[in-house]
C-alpha cells in the first residue's frame, strides 16, 4: 500500500468504528484526536496557505498502528488456495498450485475483489512496485505465465523478491538473501573496524559481545525462514564471523579459526542459528496450541 498511514481516509475510519460498536466516548475521543488538523507547505520564502486533512492518522503516534488495523480489518477475506499476511502496509497474496494456470487464477481473483474494496475506501496502491514470484523445486520447470494486472497495470514477474529484509529467490536457494547479508555485515564491520581491532582500548570480552549486538545479529536476522539454505551458501556467513573473532583477538596466523571461537566460547555460525530455529519452533509450536 502507498504511504498507507496517510492513506486512511479519517471519515471512512470514523465510520467503521462506529460499526465495531465501540463506545461512544471511545470514538469522539478518537474523533477529537483528527478535529482541526491542517498542513502547511514551504519552499524557500514561499508558504502555502493551512489545508485541512482529510487522511491520514499520524506518524509516531502510539495509536497509528491500531487505527490502521481496524480501517483495513474489513478487506476481503481470501478465497480457497490463497494466503493473505499483513504486517502493516506490507501485503503479499500467496497462492498455491501444482498447476500454473491455477497460481494465476487464484491471485487474480482476489485482486479483482481486493479492487473493489481500495477504491471503495480510498486507499491507493502503488501497483508499479508490486511484483510476482513462483516458487518452485530446481527440477521443475515451466513457461512464464502471463502477468496479472491490478488497476490495469501488469504485475512483472521476477527472479527474486524481498519482503520484510529477507530476500527468496524462485528456488529457495538463498543465495541473494545470503549475499545481501554478507554486504551490509561487511559494511558495518568496515564501520566497527576501530572498536574491534585488538589496537582498541575495549577488552576481547567486550569486542565480543559487540560482535555478538551488533555484527551477528544482522546475519542471523530470519534464519527460521532460510534455515533450508545450503550449507555452502551458511559458510559464507561464518567467513565474517571468523574473520571478525580473529580481528579482535589478533591472534597469529598459526591459531586456527576453531581454537579462536572456542577460546571465545562462540559457538559455530550454524550451530548458532540450529539454536535459533529451535527455540523459534517451540514457541510457535507452544503458540499454536490451545
Amino acid at each position: 500500500m502507498a504511504k498507507a498511514f496517510e492513506a486512511v481516509w479519517i471519515d471512512g475510519l470514523l465510520y467503521k468504528l462506529t460499526l465495531l460498536n465501540l463506545p461512544s466516548y471511545t470514538v469522539h475521543t478518537i474523533s477529537s484526536y483528527f478535529w482541526g488538523r491542517a498542513f502547511e507547505a514551504s519552499f524557500q520564502t514561499a508558504t502555502s496557505s493551512l489545508r485541512g486533512m482529510r487522511a491520514e492518522v499520524g506518524h509516531g503516534g502510539w495509536i497509528s498502528p491500531v487505527l490502521f488495523s481496524m480501517y483495513v480489518k474489513d478487506m476481503p477475506s481470501p478465497s480457497h488456495h490463497v494466503e493473505l499476511p499483513l504486517y502493516e502496509d506490507d501485503k503479499p497474496i500467496i497462492a498455491t498450485s501444482r498447476k500454473l494456470t491455477l497460481l494465476v487464477s487464484y491471485p487474480e481473483s482476489y485482486l479483482s475483489d481486493l479492487q473493489r474494496w481500495l477504491s471503495e475506501w480510498r486507499i491507493a496502491i502503488n501497483a508499479s512496485k508490486s511484483s510476482a514470484i513462483i516458487f518452485a523445486r530446481a527440477a521443475r520447470h515451466f513457461i512464464q505465465p502471463r502477468p496479472v494486472t491490478l488497476f490495469g497495470e501488469p504485475i512483472l514477474w521476477i527472479e527474486a523478491t524481498r519482503y520484510l529484509g529477507v530476500a527468496p529467490d524462485k528456488r529457495l536457494t538463498w543465495s541473494p538473501h545470503i549475499d545481501q547479508v554478507r554486504k551490509k555485515t561487511a559494511q558495518r564491520m568496515g564501520m566497527l573496524d576501530p572498536l574491534l581491532s585488538r589496537s582498541s582500548d575495549l577488552s576481547v570480552r567486550n569486542v565480543v559481545l559487540l560482535y555478538k549486538q551488533l555484527i551477528r545479529t544482522m546475519m542471523d536476522y530470519a534464519c527460521p525462514a532460510w534455515r533450508s539454505a545450503a550449507r555452502t551458501h551458511v559458510r559464507r556467513l561464518q567467513v565474517l564471523q571468523s574473520k571478525c573473532l580473529r580481528l579482535a583477538t589478533g591472534a597469529p596466523w598459526y591459531v586456527s579459526n576453531m581454537q579462536i571461537q572456542e577460546g571465545l566460547g562462540v559457538p559455530l555460525f550454524v550451530d548458532h542459528i540450529r539454536v535459533l530455529t529451535v527455540s523459534f519452533d517451540s514457541k510457535l509450536a507452544h503458540e499454536g496450541s490451545p
